[in-house]
């Protein structure tokens, strides 16, 4: 292929998808790391060390080679995302997150929120896990507001997120949080959002006779 006769937006589109690639076939070769040590392989292929193993075919650092075998052991009895990190299907930053809070019963849905929500989102709903606002039901994990003081009067709305935006939503609440110095609920959360997106809602609100206190 002749580079120079490339567009730069054609360019720009070579080097992601072959970055993409690289990244994969890196992840995939990592994945291969634990069983490698586990042969002694290195060894039998004249390496004085997993680590120079690591390092001359594949250009890995001690310090990434260590941290995947540590990602490794604590994925041992975790097979969904054990799969995810021997596939190379999602980096190593997104699997340390949730590698020493996963156990096997929410191992398959870890994995599934690994694939729809962005290291960000999984930060925020990590986060929450760890204030005690998400339980396992069913071995699934879910968001609740259990604990939280609820008025006399409330309306209770229910619909659908994609993954990607409740995570989004979570972020927000953590950020909210972090920002005035206090857990807040969902309505807080959501009360925060309108007034700041939408100043006609508070100004209309006394026209809607429901709304009134």
């Amino acid at each position: 292929m002749n580079f120079q006769k490339l567009s730069d937006k054609e360019l720009y589109a070579l080097c992601k998808e072959y970055g993409v690639k690289a990244r994969i076939w890196r992840r995939r070769f990592a994945g291969l790391l634990p069983e490698v040590l586990k042969r002694r392989l290195y060894k039998k292929r004249g390496y004085t060390s997993i680590h120079e193993f690591a390092g001359k075919l594949a250009g890995m650092s001690k310090e990434s080679v260590d941290k995947v075998l540590r990602l490794s052991k604590k994925l041992e009895d975790k097979p969904f995302l054990k799969d995810q990190f021997e596939s190379g299907s999602q980096g190593w930053s997104k699997l340390e997150k949730v590698a020493y809070i996963a156990t096997p019963e929410t191992d398959k849905d870890w994995a599934e929120k690994l694939e729809n929500m962005s290291c960000l989102a999984i930060d925020g709903f990590v986060h929450e896990l760890r204030m005690g606002r998400v339980i396992g039901q069913n071995n699934r994990l879910g968001f609740t507001d259990i604990g939280e003081i609820q008025p006399e009067k409330t309306a209770v709305l229910t619909f659908r997120l994609q993954p990607e935006l409740e995570g989004r939503f979570r972020m927000y609440k953590h950020l909210l949080e972090k920002e005035r110095k206090e857990p807040l609920t969902f309505e807080d959360v959501l009360e925060n959002l309108l007034n700041r997106n939408c100043p006609s809602c508070l100004e209309n609100r006394l026209l809607i006779p429901e709304m009134q206190d």
